[in-house]
């Protein structure tokens, strides 16, 4: 064996590094916790996303249901916005009225409100009912704003249930309710499965076509 620039051994040495020649069994050792390390990314991509594609869905349906409560309450407004509307054309279609129509007149408003109260307050509690994953916190603020909005509908029925005039003030917490109402249930639409969702809640916060004086307040 020479001494100098030494034999076979010591030039794969050399070629090496000291730490000798990478074996089946080193490349084994690295390549190992590579490839775990690539799955549990790719799994955690791949699951995050299934993860929100799938809330979304439980968001989604459970908006399906707040809307469906929240326009049945806005169905009882209507009805009473309606009926007020018809009571008040046809007394004043009275060629002469008299202190007999003006008296019903009076009665009938008063009882349209009292029982649009009533309805509106069922409803009400339909939508107060629900319940939500507590990580939908934008559907639980949906929930309350639209239950401020009609609770100020409940509190003006039943003053006009009293005096009928009540019916021809304008309602500012009627309005701002509504309004605030708007702005968190669109934020509560999901982003995913969340277009048909969106055109309900368009539907339901769209500015009525016409409105007799007196008779503006917003559903």
């Amino acid at each position: 064996m020479g001494i100098g620039a030494g034999g076979p051994v010591e030039r794969r040495r050399a070629r090496d590094g000291d730490n000798g020649p990478m074996t089946r069994i080193t490349r084994r050792r690295w390549f190992g916790p590579l490839v775990g390390l690539v799955t549990f990314l790719v799994v955690l991509v791949v699951g995050g996303g299934l993860t929100i594609v799938v809330d979304s869905g439980v968001r989604a349906a459970e908006m399906d249901v707040l809307l469906s409560e929240v326009e049945a309450s806005e169905l009882e407004m209507t009805v009473v916005q309606t009926e007020v509307q018809r009571i008040s054309e046809e007394f004043g279609q009275l060629p002469s009225p008299t202190d007999a129509d003006r008296e019903q007149l009076v009665k009938d408003l008063a009882a349209t409100a009292a029982t649009g109260k009533q309805a509106i307050g069922e409803a009400g509690d339909a939508v107060g009912q629900l319940e939500f994953l507590p990580w939908h916190a934008a559907l639980t603020r949906a929930q309350e704003d639209y239950l401020a909005h009609n609770l100020a509908w409940q509190e003006y029925l039943g003053r006009a249930a009293e005096d009928p005039l009540e019916l021809t003030a304008p309602q500012d917490l009627v309005d701002s309710t509504f309004a605030d109402s708007e702005v968190s249930m669109r934020e509560a639409v999901p982003p995913v499965f969340g277009r048909a969702l969106a055109d309900r809640v368009d539907i339901i916060y769209a500015e009525p076509e016409s409105a007799s004086e007196g008779e503006g307040q917003a559903a």
